[in-house]
């Protein structure tokens, strides 16, 4: 077994843990050992799996961020005075799909949703984009969002500036014009 450790460890290039080890070792070798074990043996050896790479979060400094003009009142006196929207994760058989929904906060409806298997700025921009197109909105709309990097990013902000009249920016609670 020993042989064979290193032998799966040679050929990962040096890349395998105890994990990918031991799977290895079911697959190649029907060998169904504990990951003490193979740990234990790896060790003895000298031989460690490359860490994985951090995940790189995203860097918000620097982005302006608006008033609340919400102020945690979440009620409109008039249809499409007030847009309230989030991203919800759910899972699937074959992974995650992402919900984007806006709500008027006057009527309670959801006045556009869509949804990807990947939670980033075109599903957020599809949303709003419904959401404009389908709804008469008699002057300005507040847009109330968290500052998720999908609420934040640069495209969404110029893809919505290009908008004309419905131009929008988006933070906590800004205004869609």
């Amino acid at each position: 077994m020993r042989s064979h450790i290193t032998e799966i460890h040679l050929r990962s290039r040096g890349t395998y843990g105890r994990k990918r080890v031991r799977a290895a070792l079911l697959a190649d070798y029907e060998m169904n050992v504990n990951h003490k074990l193979v740990n234990s043996i790896m060790s003895e050896r000298g031989l460690y799996g490359l860490p994985r790479p951090e995940r790189r979060k995203p860097n918000l400094i620097g982005v302006d961020t608006s008033v609340d003009l919400v102020n945690r009142r979440f009620t409109a006196e008039m249809p499409n005075q007030l847009w309230c929207t989030d991203i919800t994760e759910h899972p699937a058989r074959d992974g995650k799909v992402y919900c984007c929904a806006i709500l008027d906060c006057f009527s309670r409806l959801i006045v556009a949703r869509t949804f990807s298997t990947s939670a980033d700025t075109a599903l957020v921009n599809n949303a709003v984009n419904m959401a404009v197109s389908n709804r008469n909105r008699w002057g300005p709309t507040i847009l109330h969002a968290d500052h998720g990097t999908q609420f934040t990013s640069w495209s969404s902000r110029g893809e919505h500036a290009a908008m004309g009249p419905a131009r929008l920016f988006r933070d906590r609670g800004r205004l869609l014009r």
